[in-house]
């Protein structure tokens, strides 16, 4: 696999504030879940998830928020974080929660844009499984 070209300055500063956003949005969101308020575990009931399931969210959005702050692993955070909000997405459209649907959408293309900008490692992970 070849390696893409250094980022410009301007555009790295851009990736780091991004990604300081989006860590702080999933460690709150994971947060939440992972210290059992009252309307994660309702929303989650009322959707019909098993309860342990908030918390196997909650550590994945806040494992996720983390490793977006490791380069190295930030492409492999974003795909596990994009799944994620696929997953939300699809929860609220099916249950008929039309105007929360939105939220999980623009996350999933803002961490979309980090996994895109930090996918050389995950290309390389890639490129070895087509070799073997």
């Amino acid at each position: 696999m070849e390696a893409t070209k250094p980022m410009a300055t301007w555009k790295l500063v851009l990736l780091w504030i991004l990604t300081a956003f989006l860590t702080v949005i999933f460690l709150t969101a994971g947060g939440t879940k992972l210290a059992g308020f009252p309307v994660q575990a309702d929303n989650f009931a009322r959707w019909g998830y098993p309860g342990w399931f908030m918390y196997v969210v909650g550590v994945v959005e806040a494992g996720g928020a983390i490793a977006l702050l490791i380069p190295r692993v930030a492409g492999f955070a974003a795909l596990l974080l994009c799944g994620t909000m696929v997953g939300a997405a699809l929860t609220h459209l099916v249950h008929g929660e039309m105007t929360a649907a939105p939220v999980p959408l623009v996350l999933l293309a803002l961490v979309a844009l980090v996994g895109y900008a930090r996918r050389d490692p995950v290309l390389a992970l890639v490129g070895r499984f087509k070799q073997s």
